[in-house]
């Protein structure tokens, strides 16, 4: 993919290079500084390269404008807003039309905009989801984008590759957030630096859209500059359904024999539920050895955390039965187009019908930016990808990882726990 974006016949990990970008994203905590970099470096009439390309998403700061006032989120904003209409962009405002609102990473496929073989860039370390759909996706900082904006190309240091065979056959009651947490209690926080994350194996076919997009998406964690998932049956159903040309579809595979940096072999037959510990994601073991840890939050939302097949295992979950006692429990549908399904299929009513509380789109409190937030000294266990001290909340919070089946089922217990109340088996 990096060789044909930057015009060579073959590029190898190490080389430098100048790619040709076919999405460039950004969102409303960051937009604002890239436009103002854009003209100051560029000129006040300065043009973007190609506004069909390039898509700003209103998502960040959803939550905290409803809860109370902050001038400065609301200017950045606005600042973005009026960027991309004077420069012609796509735009998903909190006012677009219809469905096409919510997390940028969760909705720019449900937009139909990524697809195999892409080169996507975006300002935010999440922006590795996309690879979930065969694409080379990453997040880049301020300065990059502005250039990128203008430029059309982004510079890139070729990575490694490090493949991950994920093998066996995954208990129904695990999903991929189970994976990643095990993989990063595995290789640490470091162990992808810099380089791609690639996985395959019988695992990955038994895994829907949904479970693909959790693994990209928390690459980053690991460190990695993009993770990559191949391209299937499944994947193209998707796109056929997201797209208007899904049938010009060229997915890059990889090459038979290719010289990876390493090569990790998982058997995941005997997985456990897992949880991280704070105050880093990789500070993972099993739910059953976690000990006695009371809660008094429970979150089931953000790009990692908030996809129609999280909100399934939530509701799974809780049907029928309550959340505990002292224990807050926030949902947040990770875009409009999943709220109106889960709608529709009954899981937004099981969910408040256990006491849960059914928050707008958007971000919310994985960035610290709306209801759901630790306080001084909570302890909580959250569906997002990170856990770094004051990530989530005020700092002397402590914020627990896992899926969002664990952390449905905790909210249940007022604890960590992944063991069901006996009556919900039946439901499951």
């Amino acid at each position: 993919m990096l060789a044909r974006a930057s015009g060579n016949a073959y590029v190898q990990p190490g080389e430098v290079v100048f790619v040709k970008v076919d999405l460039a994203m950004s969102h409303d905590a960051i937009a604002a500084t890239v436009g103002e970099l854009f003209y100051q470096e560029f000129g006040i009439d300065a043009r973007v390269w190609q506004p069909d390309r390039v898509v700003f998403v209103a998502d960040h700061f959803i939550q905290i404008n409803d809860i109370r006032s902050d001038s400065r989120a609301t200017q950045m904003h606005q600042q973005m807003v009026q960027f991309a209409q004077k420069q012609g962009c796509q735009l998903f405002d909190v006012v677009s039309p219809g469905d096409a609102a919510g997390i940028c990473h969760v909705l720019l496929p449900e937009q139909g905009l990524v697809r195999p073989g892409m080169v996507i860039a975006g300002t935010d370390s999440h922006s590795c989801t996309y690879g979930a759909f065969g694409s080379f996706a990453t997040g880049v900082g301020t300065t990059d984008m502005a250039n990128l904006l203008a430029m059309g190309d982004l510079w890139l240091r070729v990575p490694a590759t490090l493949l991950f065979e994920l093998s066996g056959t995954l208990s129904p009651h695990l999903s991929a957030k189970d994976i990643m947490l095990f993989i990063l209690g595995q290789i640490g926080c470091d162990g992808a630096a810099g380089k791609v994350m690639e996985f395959c194996g019988s695992i990955i076919d038994q895994l829907p859209i949904d479970e693909r997009m959790t693994l990209a998406n928390m690459a980053i964690e690991c460190g990695a500059v993009c993770g990559l998932l191949p391209v299937d049956d499944s994947t193209r159903q998707y796109l056929r359904r997201h797209m208007d040309n899904a049938t010009e579809l060229e997915p890059v595979t990889s090459d038979p024999g290719a010289d990876y940096e390493r090569v990790y072999c998982f058997d995941l037959s005997q997985l456990q539920p897992q949880v991280a510990r704070p105050p880093k994601p990789d500070q993972v073991g099993s739910v059953s050895d976690i000990g006695d840890v009371a809660i008094t939050r429970a979150f089931i939302g953000s790009c990692t955390g908030g996809k129609l097949f999280d909100l399934a295992q939530a509701a799974a979950v809780l049907k029928g039965q309550h959340v505990a006692p002292g224990v807050s429990l926030f949902v947040v549908p990770a875009s409009q187009a999943i709220r109106q399904q889960a709608e529709a299929l009954g899981y937004l009513n099981i969910l408040e019908q256990a006491g849960a509380h059914i928050l707008k789109t958007g971000c919310g409190a994985c960035i610290n930016a709306g209801m759901g937030i630790l306080g001084a000294n909570e302890v909580g266990i959250y569906a997002t990808n990170r856990n770094f001290k004051g990530r989530s909340g005020h700092p002397t919070g402590q914020n627990y990882l896992a899926s969002p089946r664990t952390v449905a089922i905790s909210a249940i217990h007022g604890k960590i726990s992944d063991r069901l109340p006996d009556a919900t088996e039946s439901l499951i």
